[in-house]
C-alpha cells in the first residue's frame, strides 16, 4: 500500500507543473504587455513634454510679436534721412525706429535664420551712418514657416504691394512647432502693423 501511495504523489507532482511549452507562451505574452505598457508610457511622456515644449514656445513668441508691433510700429526717417523702410522682402524687413528711446533712430532688422527669427539693432554713427556693428538678439525659435512668407506688405486699401513707396501695413505671421517632424500640428500667430508715421486712410 505505501508503494502504491508513493506512485501516486509523485504522479501529481509531475502533473502539477508547467510545460516548456505553456512558459514559453506565458513569457511571450508578458513581453508583448510590457512592450505595450512601455510604448504607451513613452508616447505619453512624449505627448507632455511636447505640450510643454510648445506652450514655452508660443508665449516666448507672443512676447517677441508684441515687441516687434511696438517697434515697426514706430518706423520712421533715419538719422541722415532715409525712408523708414529700408529693405521689405518675405522673411527679411529692415527699418529705422527709435527701438531704445534715446532720441536716435537705430536701423533695425528682422531675419529668419534657419528656425530663428533673429533681430539686429545697428546704432548711428558720429556721422549718422550705420556702417557699425550691430546687435542681434533672437526674437523667436522653433519657426516653421519655411515656404510660407512671415512679412506681408499692404498699401493703404490693404492691398499687397511691392512698392517700397506705398506701404502703409505689414502682417506678420509666424508658425510655431518645437518638433515638425514628429507632430504636423502648427501654432499660428498673426497681426498687422500699422506704420503710424506713414500712414494716410488707414
Amino acid at each position: 500500500m505505501r508503494n502504491i501511495k508513493i506512485k501516486n504523489s509523485k504522479r501529481e507532482i509531475e502533473n502539477s507543473g508547467f510545460t516548456l511549452m505553456e512558459i514559453l507562451v506565458a513569457i511571450s505574452i508578458f513581453m508583448v504587455v510590457a512592450i505595450m505598457s512601455g510604448e504607451f508610457v513613452i508616447m505619453g511622456f512624449r505627448s507632455t513634454t511636447f505640450e510643454a515644449e510648445q506652450e514655452t514656445a508660443v508665449r516666448n513668441a507672443r512676447r517677441g510679436m508684441e515687441i516687434m508691433v511696438k517697434e515697426i510700429r514706430g518706423a520712421n526717417n533715419s538719422e541722415r534721412g532715409d525712408y523708414p523702410l529700408a529693405a521689405m522682402e518675405e522673411d527679411n524687413l529692415i527699418y529705422y525706429s527709435d527701438v531704445d528711446d534715446d532720441g536716435y533712430m537705430e536701423k533695425v532688422r528682422y531675419f529668419l535664420d534657419g528656425s530663428l527669427l533673429k533681430k539686429v539693432v545697428t546704432e548711428p554713427g558720429a556721422d549718422k551712418s550705420y556702417g557699425g556693428a550691430g546687435a542681434t538678439t533672437t526674437i523667436s525659435r522653433y519657426v516653421t514657416n519655411k515656404s510660407e512668407r512671415i512679412f506681408t506688405y499692404r498699401d493703404s486699401n490693404y492691398a499687397e504691394t511691392n512698392n517700397i513707396n506705398d506701404v502703409r501695413l505689414i502682417n506678420i505671421k509666424l508658425k510655431i512647432n518645437v518638433t515638425p517632424e514628429r507632430v504636423p500640428n502648427d501654432y499660428d500667430i498673426e497681426t498687422d502693423v500699422n506704420l503710424r508715421n506713414l500712414k494716410d486712410n488707414l
